[in-house]
């Protein structure tokens, strides 16, 4: 996570290089900013704070802000966009008391960020949202511990609203094996999920596409497929999206679940493959040919061409490659031709809430 930490005094100075230090310790990339007049570690800053806050909020993922709670609330009130992109804002007094999490406590990771802090300065650790409150689980909670792609943040909101209110039942169901949670939540198996039924919400962990069983059904979409992706030269990115969409069309699976794509080396610089890697937010991952030829001969079954050995060396790419991004998955959909660009697919049962974020990229 790329954490600020931002102080304005000189004891908010000592407090953030101890928070720095714990955080970096921790695996965070930190930086870390005070006033130019002041001793201490840290980048300099003679900038109005505002400036700065603004400048640092659209680029890190976290902030830590070592001031009065009200000079923080102002200096943050211009720059704020969506509960989706904005990052976790946690507050803390220059003398470490409080580790209050303001901004972003569920989606941007701050409840979890005041904990953190908390745990390694020995503040108290100031979370408010309500289902925290409750001991609940929310629902973008949930998501975000298993990497899970949240379909309707409205009716995310609607199902958070149920938990706290009690008004009416949570099902909850997953077609991978996931430790849910029991508080707040009914338990249903899988196959009684898709069934129709159920008059509370029904929260379904699923990459498949399908007509949900009533209007209150919530969909949580494991970020588990890769597509292994092959292309000619010069190859265009709306016939590279269609193929792709073409795809996860045929398998029955949402995009939202897409992880990576994936592409033999020498092809992961055409500009129809990032193009389409950028628009969708996805890393493009990129193999050699000794990667795949290895993997190949450990593979008979995967499809072969020689007409692709010919030309790039290799007797396939969009399979191994699918299969290179996603080490612990299967192919579900094995390669597809569109519009000369050949897609494969590939699923990760499990352990995909533990993959980094983003695979190996050019």
């Amino acid at each position: 996570m790329k954490i600020t930490v931002i102080a304005v005094t000189k004891s908010g100075v000592e407090l953030a290089q101890r928070v720095s230090q714990c955080l970096t310790r921790a695996g965070h990339q930190v930086k870390t900013y005070k006033p130019a007049h002041l001793p201490g570690e840290g980048t300099p800053y003679v900038q109005p704070l505002s400036l700065l806050v603004g400048r640092e909020f659209s680029l890190c993922q976290g902030m830590v802000l070592i001031m009065a709670l009200g000079i923080a609330v102002r200096v943050l009130a211009p720059h704020l966009r969506s509960k989706v992109s904005d990052p976790g804002v946690v507050v803390m007094d220059e003398k470490g008391n409080f580790a209050i999490s303001l901004l972003g406590g569920h989606m941007g990771g701050a409840n979890q960020l005041a904990r953190e802090l908390a745990a390694a300065t020995g503040a108290v650790p100031v979370i408010t949202t309500a289902t925290e409150a409750q001991g609940l689980l929310a629902v973008d909670v949930l998501a975000q511990k298993y990497n899970l792609a949240i379909e309707s943040l409205e009716k995310a909101k609607k199902v958070n609203a149920c938990l706290v209110n009690g008004d009416g039942e949570v099902f909850i169901s997953s077609e991978f094996p996931l430790p849910l949670p029991q508080k707040g939540y009914k338990i249903i198996p899988w196959p009684e999920a898709t069934s129709a039924g159920f008059t509370g919400w029904l929260v379904l962990i699923t990459n498949r596409v399908f007509d949900p069983p009533s209007p209150k059904v919530l969909f949580l979409r494991p970020r588990n497929l890769v597509a292994g992706i092959g292309c000619r030269k010069g190859v265009g990115a709306e016939t590279v999206k269609s193929a792709l969409f073409c795809a996860l069309s045929l398998a029955g699976r949402s995009a939202a679940s897409l992880r990576a794509l994936a592409t033999i080396e020498r092809r992961s610089g055409e500009e129809g493959l990032q193009e389409v890697a950028r628009e969708l937010g996805l890393p493009l991952a990129a193999f050699t040919a000794e990667e795949i030829n290895n993997l190949l001969e450990k593979a008979p079954h995967l499809s072969r061409s020689s007409f692709v050995k010919e030309r790039i060396g290799v007797e396939g790419v969009c399979e191994p490659t699918a299969l290179l991004a996603a080490p612990r998955g299967q192919l579900i959909l094995g390669k597809t031709r569109v519009g000369g660009v050949t897609v494969a697919l590939a699923e990760e049962s499990y352990g995909w809430w533990e993959q980094a974020r983003e695979t190996r990229s050019t």
